[in-house]
C-alpha cells in the first residue's frame, strides 16, 4: 500500500493542520499532500502544495482537487479545524475501499466539544440518503478514477455551494459509499447548538442561495436516476368521490400532555367556518391527568356532542401514526383531516376556514402551511415563521427528497389518506404521507402562518442525542429510499396504482365498513368455476349460490310492486355509502357479487331500465374510467331490477368475451363505417348474436347506438329491443358489444328434474361467464348445454341479417340526403379603404401575369386603379399552397379597448372588389384553413385540447350556416331587416348577415381571422384534425353556433340578441363553471388584450350623470338633454337587458337589443346588457354580470369544463341542448 493516497487538507492556518501534516508523512500509504485554501498561506510545510479554491463545497473545488490528483485514492478532509487521525486509520479506509469495492469511504469519529471527547458514530448511506447535509464526517477516501470520471463528463452546471453535494450524488450512482463503523479520527466541533436549532438552517433565508443550488442538484440526480416526478402528470381529484357528514375533521393525537391538551382542543373548538366541522381526539392511555382533562372538554361541551369525540384504542401498541389512522377511519372523520398536535395551537379562530378553502383553490389532496416557533407563552423563537418558501408546484415534490420536513399544519383528503394509512410510527409519519402524496397528487401550499409550534421542557424534539438524531435520520432516509424505488416503478410504469384511482378508493372503503358484504368478497376467492371446452370458443361456468337473488328473482309487473326497490335510497341498507355520478347516477358496491370488482350504477329517480337514455352515460364512465367493464342488461335481459334503471361495473378483461377478443376481432364483417375504425360490425365468430360499436368520441358511439337500435327487432309487449351490453376502452377507443335478445330466460329454467338449468342469462352470462346458483347446474352443465342456451335466447342467424341489411340499406338513404360535400372555400373580408397597401410574398396569378413584390391599388371613379390601369375586380391566385401575402393598417378590435392597425399575413386568394366607395380585401381560402387560424386568434392556442375541439366545432358550424344564409337572402334578393324604428322606439340588431360581397368580415364582429400572423400550434391542428368537418345539427338545419367570452353563469336566448326566432338549442342554461379567476383558466381563451379585462363575471360601472348624458347623446346622435333615468323595461331568461328606456330632460327613447344598448352606454362596448341600474347621489351605477351576449357556449365556462375532464361532445351539448354532432366531410 506504498503512495496510494493523494490528500487534501482544507486549511485557514498551517498552525492548526501541521500536526496532521507530520502524521500523514509518516504513512507510507500517502503519495502527496495538498493543502486546500482560498487565503495564501505563510510557512507552508515542506512538500506540501497549496491548491487555491473558491470555497469547499463549489465545483470549483471539486475540479482543482481533480486536477491535481495522481494516486488511485483521494483523501479529503473537509474542515479547516485540527483533525486526529487514528493510527492505522489510512490503512483501514484503503483495505475497505479495495474489499469493498467502494466508491467512498466514510467512518464514525470521536469528536472534541469544549474539551470533552464524545464518541459520534454515523449512518449508513442508502439510496434515499439525499439530505445535502448527510453527515459523512470530515474525512473521506475517494476512488480517483471516479474524481476524474467525473471531471470530465458533461454536466448541467457548475455550483458555488452544490458542488461537492452534486459529485458526492454523482458517486452514489456510479458506486457503494461505504460506512465503515470503526472510531478512525478525531476532530474539533465548534457548532454546539442543540438539535431543535440546527435543523432549521435549511429554512434560514440567509441560506436562500445555497438551497436554490442544492435543489437543482438534487433534481438532476433524480433525473438521472429515473425518480423525477412531473407534476404535470399529477392526478386529478374529485372532493365529491365520497359522502361525509362533516366537511372537516382536525385530529389530536395525544399522550401524556396534560399541560396543554386542553388548550389545544379549546383552539380547534373555536374555529369559524362556514361548514360543518368536529375535533377527534384519540389519547393513547394517558396515564397522567389527560383522560380526565378530556372527560371534562366533554361534559363542559356536551350541547356540542357532535363536535368533540374522544376515541381511546383497543390497541396498546399504536404510536402517533397508529393513532391518525384510529381518526380517519373512524365514522367521525370529515372529508378533510386536518393536524394539531396536542402541544400546538391554531394562529386564529380562521385557519380551518383557510386550510378547506385551499383545498379547493389548489385541486390539491394535501394541503400543508406555515407555522411560527414559540415558547410556552407564545413568544417567538428563532428562526420565526417556517413557511417553507422553499416549496414550488413545478418541483416541490422533488426537492422534498433533500429535506426533512414539509411544515404544519398537514391537512389531507381524507379518502386519499384512508387508501394510504399512516405509518404506526411516532416519528416521521407525516413525512412519509407528504411523499407519497406528492407522487402522484398535488400537494398545495399556504404560506402565511396559521399555526403555533410551542417549544417547551416537554417537548421530544427541542435538544436530541446523537444517538436519536442519527435513528430519527435513518428512518427518514429509508423513507426516501422507498419513495425513490416506488417513483422509479411509476416513471418505468410498474407501480400497482388501482388501489389509489377514486373508484377503488370508494370499493375500499365499503367494504371496511360493511362485514356482511367484506366476507361475500372474501368468498369470491373460493367460488369454484370449471371451463366449458367447445368447437368456436371456451365460456367459463361459476357455481355462486349468493347469485340466487338475482337469478331467481321475480320480475313480473305484480311481483315489482310487492316488494320494495332495492336500488332506491330509502330501502337500502344503512351501511351502503353512495356517491352521486354525473349528476343522475349513483355508484354503488355491488352486495351480491360475480367479479371481484362489482359496482351497480343506479338512476337517482326510480324509473324504468331503458338504454336509450343511459348509452351516453355508459361512454361517459369509460371515458373516466378506463380499467373497468360497463354491463347493461336489459328489462328482460337479465335485469333484477327492471323498474329502477341501471348499470352495472366490473373489472375489465375478465369475461371470456374479452379474453378471446383478439381471436374473435380477427373475422368482423363491416356493416357500417363512418370513419377509420368507426363504426358498427357483426362479430361472426361468437356463440351468440353480437354487434361491436367501435367509437372515439361520445357524439361517434351515441350516433351508431341509436342506428343500431332502431333496426333492432322489437316485440309489441316491450319497451325497448331485447339486448346486453358489454362496453370497454381499448386504447383510444370505446368498444361496445350489442347482443340481441329474442327471449328472457331459456326453456330449461322452468322444466323439472334433470332437463332443469337455473340459469337467466345477463351481460356477464352472455359475456362467456355462466352464473350457476345449484351446484347440480353447475356440475352437469356441457358445451353443448350452454351453446343451446345463447342459441335459444339470441337472436336467429336469419334475425342478424336482417338487422345488417336495415343498417346499411339506412346508411345508403342518409348519404343521398345528407348535406356531405367536399370541403368549401370561405370569403372573409378583411379591410377596406380608399387606398389598400400589400404585398404579394410569392409568385401570384393576376390579369394573366406573374406578380410580386409591393403593390398598391386605389379607388378611382367607382374602380379600382393598380399601375395606372382601372379595373372594377382584381383576383391574385397562389400559385403554390404556402403563397402568401401581406395586408398592411388590418385594423382589429374595432370599437374595442384594444383596437389597433397592424400587418396580416395571409395564405390562399385575395380578391379586391369595389363596394359603394371604396375598395375591400377579401380572402378566399379552405374552411380548414380558416378555422386554424380563428381558433388560434379567439383563444390561446395553449389552450385545453377538448376546449380547442368545441371551439373548432362551433367555429365550423357557425362559419358554414352563415355562408348558407347569405347564398339563400342573395338568391332572394330581399335585403337584411335588423331593426324596427317608431318615433319613441328603436330596436336594432347586430348580425352578421349584413356582409353581401363576402361571407364573414375578419374582426370580432364575425370570428377573429388573422390569417396566418398568429402561428398555429400543434395542439390547435389536432383539434382539427380530430373534428375535421363536424358540425353542430339540429335535425336537418345547422346550428347557428353563437359563442361569447362569458355568460356570467346563467346563458341567454337567441330572440332577446337578435332577431325574434328562438332557436330551440340555443335556449337559456345554467353554467355552474364560468365563475373563475384561475389565470391558468382564463389564460386559456383570452389573448394578452383580453387579459387586461378581469372582473368580467360581476362587475360596476359608474357614471355622473353629465358623463353619461353626453355619452347617450354621442352615441345615439341625439339631443336627450339630461339623462334623468334607465328603465330596463324588458330582460332576457339570463337577465339581460333588451328593452331600455332612457329618459332625458329633452327626449325619452326606448332602445334595443342588448348590443344597441351596450353600444349606448360606453365609449366602445358595455361588457354586457346584464345589469341592475342604481341611482347614486352623482349619478348612475351598473351592476352587471357577464362578458358579451352570453348566447350559446360560454368559452370560459367551456375552458372550466376542459380543466375538469369534460369531452368536447360533452362541452357542446350542455350549451347547445339538442343538438347532435355530424361529420358533413
Amino acid at each position: 500500500m506504498r503512495q496510494e493516497i493523494d490528500c487534501f487538507l482544507a486549511c485557514q492556518s498551517v498552525a492548526e493542520i501541521s500536526a496532521t501534516v507530520t502524521l500523514l508523512r509518516r504513512s507510507i500509504a500517502v503519495r502527496h499532500i495538498f493543502l486546500l485554501t482560498s487565503e495564501a498561506l505563510s510557512d507552508i510545510p515542506q512538500d506540501c502544495t497549496v491548491v487555491t479554491v473558491d470555497r469547499i463545497q463549489s465545483s470549483d473545488f471539486v475540479m482543482r482537487v481533480a486536477e491535481h490528483a495522481v494516486a488511485p485514492y483521494v483523501l479529503l478532509s473537509m474542515k479547516s479545524t485540527p483533525i486526529t487521525i487514528g493510527e492505522t486509520a489510512l490503512e483501514r479506509m484503503l483495505w475497505t475501499a479495495e474489499d469493498a469495492k467502494a466508491a467512498m469511504v466514510y467512518s464514525d469519529r470521536w469528536q472534541m466539544e469544549q474539551g470533552s471527547r464524545k464518541a459520534h458514530p454515523v449512518i449508513d448511506y442508502q439510496d434515499g440518503s439525499l439530505r445535502d447535509d448527510f453527515d459523512f464526517g470530515s474525512l473521506l477516501l475517494i476512488r480517483t478514477s471516479l474524481l476524474h470520471k467525473y471531471a470530465t463528463t458533461d454536466r448541467e452546471r457548475d455550483y458555488q455551494w452544490a458542488g461537492f453535494y452534486d459529485f458526492r450524488l454523482f458517486l452514489s450512482r456510479e458506486g457503494t459509499l461505504f460506512h465503515l463503523n470503526e472510531y478512525l479520527y478525531t476532530e474539533e466541533e465548534t457548532d454546539l447548538r442543540a438539535s431543535g436549532e440546527k435543523q432549521f438552517d435549511y429554512v434560514n433565508p440567509a441560506n436562500r442561495e445555497v438551497q436554490i443550488e442544492m435543489e437543482k442538484a438534487c433534481t438532476a440526480h433524480l433525473r438521472q436516476i429515473g425518480a423525477l416526478v412531473d407534476t404535470t402528470q399529477y392526478q386529478d381529484v374529485d372532493f365529491g368521490e365520497q359522502e361525509f357528514e362533516v366537511e372537516a375533521s382536525v385530529v389530536i393525537p395525544v399522550f401524556n400532555r396534560e399541560k396543554t391538551i386542553k388548550d389545544a382542543v379549546e383552539s380547534a373548538l373555536s374555529q369559524k367556518a362556514n361548514f360543518k366541522y368536529n375535533v377527534i381526539v384519540v389519547d393513547n392511555h394517558s396515564t397522567d391527568g389527560t383522560g380526565k382533562i378530556l372527560s371534562n372538554l366533554l361534559s363542559y361541551h356536551d350541547d356540542k356532542q357532535d363536535r368533540l369525540h374522544v376515541i381511546t384504542p383497543e390497541r396498546t401498541d399504536l404510536g402517533i401514526g397508529g393513532c391518525w389512522n384510529e381518526a380517519i377511519n373512524s365514522p367521525y372523520c370529515g372529508r378533510f383531516a386536518i393536524q394539531l398536535d396536542s402541544d400546538d395551537l391554531y394562529s386564529s379562530p380562521k385557519t380551518l376556514q383557510t386550510i378547506v378553502d385551499a383545498f379547493y383553490k389548489q385541486k390539491a389532496a394535501m394541503i400543508v402551511g406555515s407555522y411560527r416557533m414559540c415558547d410556552f407563552d407564545l413568544n417567538t423563537l428563532p428562526p420565526g415563521l417556517i413557511a417553507h418558501q422553499e416549496w414550488t408546484d413545478e418541483n416541490g415534490p422533488n426537492n422534498a427528497l433533500r429535506i426533512n420536513g414539509l411544515g404544519a399544519p398537514r391537512a389531507f383528503f381524507t379518502p386519499v389518506l384512508r387508501s394510504i394509512g399512516f405509518p404506526n410510527t411516532s416519528y416521521g409519519e407525516d413525512y412519509a404521507l407528504g411523499l407519497i402524496f406528492s407522487r402522484r397528487f398535488r400537494i398545495g401550499r399556504i404560506f402565511t402562518e396559521l399555526y403555533l409550534c410551542r417549544r417547551w421542557g416537554g417537548n421530544s424534539d427541542a435538544a436530541l442525542s446523537v444517538e436519536k438524531i442519527n435513528a430519527n435520520n435513518l428512518y427518514k432516509d429509508r423513507l426516501r429510499t422507498m419513495e425513490v424505488k416506488a417513483r422509479q416503478d411509476m416513471n418505468q410504469q410498474k407501480d400497482k396504482t388501482k388501489s389509489l384511482s377514486p373508484l377503488m378508493r370508494f370499493f375500499d372503503r365499503q367494504l371496511k365498513t360493511w362485514e356482511e358484504v367484506r366476507q361475500r368478497y372474501r368468498d369470491l376467492n373460493q367460488v369454484e368455476t370449471r371451463e366449458l371446452v367447445g368447437e368456436g370458443m371456451t365460456l367459463t361456468v361459476q357455481w355462486n349460490p349468493a347469485r340466487i337473488r338475482s337469478t331467481g328473482a321475480k320480475i313480473d309487473a305484480r311481483s315489482l310492486a310487492e316488494r320494495p326497490c332495492f336500488l332506491c335510497a330509502e330501502n337500502r341498507p344503512k351501511e351502503q355509502i353512495h356517491r352521486v355520478i354525473d349528476e343522475e347516477y349513483e355508484l354503488l358496491v355491488n352486495p351480491f357479487p360475480i367479479l371481484p370488482v362489482h359496482f351497480t350504477l343506479p338512476t337517482l329517480k326510480h324509473q324504468p331500465q331503458a338504454v336509450l337514455p343511459m348509452y351516453g352515460e355508459i361512454l361517459r364512465l369509460l371515458e373516466k374510467n378506463t380499467a373497468l367493464t360497463i354491463l347493461y342488461n336489459g328489462p328482460k335481459c337479465g335485469a333484477s331490477a327492471p323498474d329502477h334503471a341501471h348499470l352495472q361495473a366490473v373489472s375489465t378483461d375478465v369475461l371470456p368475451l374479452q379474453q378471446t377478443w383478439k381471436r374473435l376481432s380477427r373475422n368482423l364483417v363491416e356493416v357500417v363505417k363512418t370513419d377509420e375504425e368507426v363504426g358498427i360490425w357483426h362479430i361472426t365468430d361468437y356463440p351468440a348474436a353480437a354487434f361491436l360499436i367501435r367509437s372515439h368520441t361520445m357524439e361517434e358511439g351515441e350516433q351508431l347506438f341509436k342506428r343500431l337500435y332502431a333496426c333492432l327487432p322489437q316485440r309489441e309487449d316491450e319497451t325497448e329491443p331485447m339486448m346486453n351490453i358489454i362496453a370497454w376502452r381499448q386504447g383510444e377507443a370505446t368498444l361496445s358489444v350489442v347482443l340481441p335478445r329474442k327471449k328472457h330466460r331459456p326453456d330449461c329454467y322452468t322444466q323439472e328434474g334433470q332437463a332443469q338449468f337455473i340459469i337467466s342469462p345477463g351481460a356477464v352470462d352472455m359475456g362467456g361467464l355462466i352464473i350457476t346458483p345449484r351446484e347440480e347446474d353447475f356440475r352437469k352443465i356441457t358445451p353443448e348445454v350452454a351453446l343451446g342456451i345463447y342459441q335459444e335466447v339470441s337472436l336467429t342467424s336469419e334475425q342478424v341479417q336482417e338487422v345488417m341489411t336495415k343498417l346499411r340499406n339506412n346508411t345508403l338513404a342518409s348519404n343521398s340526403s345528407s348535406v356531405t360535400t367536399k370541403q368549401p372555400d370561405v370569403k372573409v373580408g378583411i379591410v377596406s379603404g380608399q387606398k389598400i397597401q400589400f404585398a404579394l410574398n410569392a409568385p401570384y396569378m393576376a390579369k394573366g401575369e406573374m406578380i410580386e413584390g409591393e403593390q398598391t391599388v386605389e379607388f378611382s371613379e367607382g374602380g379600382i386603379l393598380w399601375r395606372g390601369i382601372q379595373y372594377r375586380e382584381l383576383t391574385f391566385t397562389p400559385q403554390s399552397p404556402s403563397a402568401s401575402f401581406s395586408l398592411r393598417d388590418v385594423t382589429i378590435g374595432v370599437n374595442f379597448h384594444w383596437e389597433r392597425k397592424e400587418t396580416q399575413v395571409f395564405l390562399g386568394t385575395l380578391r379586391l372588389v369595389v363596394e359603394a366607395d371604396k375598395i375591400t380585401a377579401i380572402n378566399q381560402l379552405p374552411v380548414e384553413q380558416y378555422l386554424a387560424s380563428v381558433i388560434s386568434s379567439e383563444m390561446k392556442a395553449t389552450a385545453g385540447l377538448e376546449l380547442l375541439k368545441a371551439h373548432a366545432v362551433i367555429s365550423r358550424s357557425w362559419l358554414l350556416a352563415q355562408m348558407k344564409r347569405r347564398e339563400e337572402n342573395v338568391e332572394k334578393r330581399d335585403g337584411f331587416f335588423s331593426f324596427i324604428k317608431k318615433d319613441d322606439e328603436i330596436i336594432r340588431w347586430y348580425d352578421r348577415e349584413d356582409h353581401t360581397i363576402f361571407d364573414v368580415c375578419a374582426d370580432d364582429h364575425c370570428q377573429r381571422y388573422q390569417g396566418i400572423t398568429k402561428q398555429t400550434s400543434k395542439a390547435v391542428e389536432q383539434a382539427l384534425k380530430a373534428t375535421r368537418g363536424r358540425i353542430l345539427c339540429y335535425g336537418d338545419e345547422i346550428c347557428d353556433a353563437r359563442f361569447s367570452k362569458c355568460c356570467g353563469g346563467i346563458t341567454e336566448e337567441f330572440q332577446y340578441c337578435w332577431e325574434d326566432t328562438p332557436k330551440p338549442y340555443l335556449i337559456s342554461v345554467d353554467d355552474p363553471f364560468c365563475n373563475t379567476d384561475e389565470k391558468e383558466v382564463l389564460s386559456q381563451v383570452l389573448n394578452d388584450y383580453d387579459l387586461e379585462t378581469n372582473d368580467f363575471y360581476r362587475w360596476t360601472v359608474e357614471y355622473t350623470v353629465d358623463d353619461l348624458s353626453r355619452l347617450v347623446n354621442e352615441k345615439l346622435k341625439d339631443d336627450f338633454g339630461t339623462i334623468t333615468d334607465l328603465i330596463p323595461l324588458e330582460r332576457g331568461k339570463s337577465g339581460r337587458i333588451w328593452k331600455l328606456k332612457i329618459v332625458g330632460t329633452k327626449k325619452t327613447l326606448t332602445i334595443g337589443k342588448e348590443l344597441e344598448i351596450r353600444r349606448a352606454l360606453s365609449e366602445s362596448h358595455l361588457y354586457s346588457s346584464a345589469f341592475d341600474v342604481e341611482k347614486t347621489a352623482t349619478g348612475f351605477r351598473l351592476h352587471g354580470k357577464g362578458w358579451g351576449h352570453g348566447v350559446g357556449l360560454c368559452q370560459i365556462g367551456a375552458a372550466v369544463m376542459g380543466q375538469k375532464g369534460y369531452k368536447y361532445d360533452e362541452i357542446l351539448l350542455h350549451y347547445y341542448r339538442g343538438a347532435e354532432i355530424k361529420k358533413i366531410y
